[in-house]
């Protein structure tokens, strides 16, 4: 069973890439009583709030390529981080061409603009997923994390893949 019509599959292909772009693909928490801390990790980025401490910098806006000096981000869970990272690039890269150029994006690729973007966005999707697993399993970062966006893309990916485009 289809869950989205074949002629509105591109138009969910590129949206689907936008909404994996602006989710965070962990979020974690953390804290002892009187201070928490919350962290967003956005594929490009990292975002750190705290509360319950008074300090100069309570936002903490860190790039990916330099949280890699961090602790918690060293290992694995970095190499998946950015590999995640270059492969949605290429995607949201491509997306953008797609939605500006419709027409000449599918002459230029040789498989289903759907199936491209349904396999690149499981792809990112599990890189994010396994990362975040190895996150929580090394002990690397205190607290909980949930896998926001490492949820949400391999979902889209199903979604865009059972789109019946032959």
């Amino acid at each position: 069973m289809a869950w989205v019509k074949s002629e509105y599959a591109g138009e969910l292909a590129v949206l689907s890439t936008w909404l994996v772009a602006v989710a965070p693909w962990s979020v974690s928490v953390f804290g002892n009583g009187q201070i928490t801390g919350v962290v967003f990790r956005f594929l490009p980025f990292r975002v750190q709030y705290l509360y319950g401490i008074s300090i100069p910098n309570e936002l903490n806006f860190v790039w990916a390529w330099q949280a890699i000096r961090f602790r918690e981000y060293t290992g694995v869970a970095a190499v998946l981080w950015t590999v995640a990272l270059t492969v949605f690039a290429v995607v949201l890269g491509a997306s953008i061409h797609y939605y500006a150029r419709e027409a000449t994006f599918e002459a230029s690729l040789p498989l289903d603009p759907t199936r491209f973007f349904s396999g690149a966005l499981g792809i990112v999707g599990l890189l994010t997923l396994v990362g975040t697993v190895l996150l929580n399993l090394d002990g690397g970062f205190p607290g909980t994390t949930v896998p926001i966006g490492a949820l949400v893309a391999p979902v889209l990916a199903g979604v865009l893949l059972t789109a019946d485009r032959t």
